[in-house]
């Protein structure tokens, strides 16, 4: 289970951290805000069989031929953020390439929850994320414990080559 460390939860009886509480009963239509504290980052479904209900992660595999991939995280079945993966199986190396979530959704824990669910995706690979542009994104960037993109691997400049 994902736990984020300034929103902590009771993993034995599945209860929100007090804040979370606070706000939902405070806010009925925030209801869903907290569930990322249960979510299960290694259970990823297939967009098409992804449960519609709850907080869920939708796995858009590489397709053939390319080497990016993406998660999305849905809320009832609407995207609420993404993460894009670029990996090289040969090379053992992976790039978390872009990590959006949507504004009224930040600062919940989604992003990094978003993060991890790549890691698990390729454990044992070598992980590298770019600086980006734009304040929120560094802000958000300085937060994941990630080294500086390396320059890419010689299987994906030959693909990009082609």
């Amino acid at each position: 289970m994902f736990i984020a460390q300034d929103h902590p939860v009771t993993t034995s009886s599945a209860q929100l951290c007090e804040t979370c509480r606070l706000i939902e009963a405070r806010e009925p239509h925030q209801r869903r805000l907290a569930e990322w504290a249960h979510l299960e980052i290694t259970t990823q479904h297939p967009p098409e069989t992804a449960p519609e209900h709850g907080l869920v992660l939708a796995t858009h595999p590489p397709t053939a031929g390319v080497l990016t991939g993406r998660i999305e995280l849905r809320l009832d079945n609407s995207p609420v953020g993404t993460v894009t993966i670029t990996c090289c199986p040969a090379c053992r190396t992976a790039i978390l390439d872009y990590v959006h979530v949507a504004a009224e959704y930040r600062r919940l824990g989604y992003g990094r929850a978003l993060v991890a669910a790549a890691r698990v995706r390729m454990p044992g690979y070598t992980w590298t994320a770019p600086l980006p542009a734009g304040g929120i994104a560094q802000a958000f960037r300085a937060r994941v414990p990630y080294p500086r993109a390396a320059p890419p691997c010689v299987h994906r400049t030959a693909s990009r080559d082609r």
